[in-house]
């Protein structure tokens, strides 16, 4: 246990966080700024329950997220109640509960009985603000909406602090995480003349994209300069290792081949319908345009024998209803593919973040989720599909809606209900378009069928110009890193201010 200084007692620092997608994206970089800013600190991360979990919160954690302790979400009620963790940790009188995912209240109640500040991430709504201690806001717009007006604002607003959005921060970490190159992580995405005519169409990478061309590196002290970084990048990528086999990067001007991403999501509601139908669109992609690569990133708690059971017609009984596509899988020397009854082969990429293998897409198929916005900040063209043709496998709704949409018995029909409803009358779910309030990227949604989606990719692949713009514009929403150490300093602030 490290002490501050002296005799001093020593002090934690309780992140609150739940789902796949919050780990990576926000957890992690901000571990990896507090790291640097207090190296003394105790770091605990207590997972809460989540609807969008796929139960592998715990590995994600232990592999990829550098805290001191973590607990299991299957224990976090008990820890609720009684204030006692699986096993049983001690807390010092010193600390700062961080939110960073889950429910706000949680993280109020957490901080009450532990007697420590709060600093809470708010991405959209900054919830219970007089049992807040500082509000770390994503933009300037939530500040002015929430920091209490002329009747309250002596009371708020000096606790709302603008520190962008973490998002930002989650993929331009990567560039510094080891065997996760970037290539060209400063450079900026923009076509070239093909270099022979299959190649008509394709957008490419003088160095590659874009959200943070302009931006400075992650401001960490001790890591790698963003330079250094990228010439490491180059070298290693010029060798083909962190790309898949037979994929170049898009700069590459003698390239004859279109390279296709496939993200069919990480949880089972969305993998019984997301990998049947990317296999299927695959197939129907091929046919039409025969020059085409195909990879699916592996999402972290997967494995390439976990996707294989969704694509098996034996083992996931949702293929017929999104007329999906089986597949089978095989083991090479150079790693796990999928091939289909067709013919086609997907290359499956285990490597995290696959950040490298993103950014060199010419374009990708997506469903909903964090990785709209990973895929944004990367300026990579995307079409994002939200199948309806099975309704009540969607249940991940937060609050009392997902209560009842996963109650034994009446939740399939009550979910089945909520999702009609919700999807009737939500306007935008890809994160690029809730940011830009209109659609920047294509939403597919309702009875999807692989053909219709096929479709659309081939018109996206041959009208290089559209993508370009559509490159331009996620370019111009993406934020820029620096949200984390914002964060690390709101909590250091906390910190110096004591005990509650």
């Amino acid at each position: 246990m490290a002490l501050l200084s002296g005799s001093e007692p020593p002090y934690d620092i309780l992140i609150l966080s739940n789902g796949p997608g919050e780990l990576t994206t926000w957890v992690r970089p901000v571990v990896m700024e507090l790291r640097q800013q207090l190296p003394q600190a105790r770091l605990s991360l207590v997972l809460a329950p989540c609807p969008h979990a796929s139960g592998q919160e715990m590995s994600i954690a232990q592999a990829f997220i550098d805290v001191d302790r973590v607990q299991d979400p299957d224990f976090f009620l008990a820890f609720l109640l009684t204030g006692q963790t699986e096993e049983a940790w001690d807390w010092a009188r010193r600390g700062v509960v961080l939110f960073l995912g889950g429910d706000q209240f949680f993280a109020v109640w957490i901080a009450r009985r532990l007697g420590y500040r709060l600093v809470v991430y708010a991405e959209h709504r900054p919830r219970w603000r007089p049992w807040v201690d500082a509000f770390a806001l994503r933009t300037e717009a939530i500040k002015r909406r929430y920091d209490g007006g002329r009747l309250l604002g002596h009371r708020w607003a000096q606790k709302m602090h603008v520190v962008g959005d973490l998002m930002a921060d989650g993929v331009a970490s990567a560039v510094y995480l080891p065997g996760v190159p970037l290539p060209g992580w400063l450079g900026s995405r923009s076509p070239q003349p093909p270099a022979a005519k299959p190649t008509a169409g394709f957008s490419s990478l003088t160095q590659v994209f874009g959200p943070l061309q302009e931006a400075s590196p992650s401001p960490v002290s001790g890591m790698e300069p963003a330079k250094t970084a990228l010439e490491r990048v180059e070298h290693r990528c010029s060798d083909g290792e962190w790309l898949p086999r037979g994929w170049q990067r898009l700069s590459d001007g003698n390239r004859t081949h279109y390279q296709v991403g496939l993200l069919p999501g990480s949880k089972p509601a969305k993998l019984s319908l997301g990998v049947p139908l990317v296999l299927a669109v695959a197939d129907e992609l091929r046919q039409m345009l025969p020059n085409v690569r195909f990879v699916i990133p592996v999402a972290p708690g997967q494995t390439p024998q976990s996707l294989a059971g969704y694509a098996h017609p034996k083992l996931n009984p949702d293929m017929a209803v999104i007329y999906g596509t089986s597949a089978i899988l095989e083991q090479t020397n150079l790693g796990s593919q999928f091939v289909t009854p067709f013919g086609s082969i997907v290359q499956l990429w285990t490597s995290f973040p696959a950040y490298s293998v993103l950014a060199n897409c010419d374009l990708c198929l997506t469903t909903v989720g964090a990785n709209t916005a990973e895929l944004a900040y990367l300026g990579v063209p995307m079409v994002v599909v939200i199948p309806t043709n099975k309704l009540e496998a969607m249940r991940a709704w937060d609050g009392i809606l997902g209560l009842l949409a996963r109650l034994p018995g009446l939740g399939t029909g009550l979910a089945r209900l909520i999702n009609r409803i919700a999807l009737r009358w939500l306007n935008h779910l890809a994160w690029p378009n809730i940011w830009a309030g209109q659609e920047v990227v294509p939403e597919l949604r309702g009875h999807l069928r692989p053909l219709a989606v096929a479709e659309q990719l081939r018109v996206l692949l041959e009208d290089p110009q559209r993508r370009q713009q559509m490159q331009t514009e996620l370019q111009r929403l993406g934020g820029r890193p620096g949200a984390a150490q914002a964060i690390g300093q709101l909590v250091a602030q906390q910190l110096g201010r004591g005990l509650r």
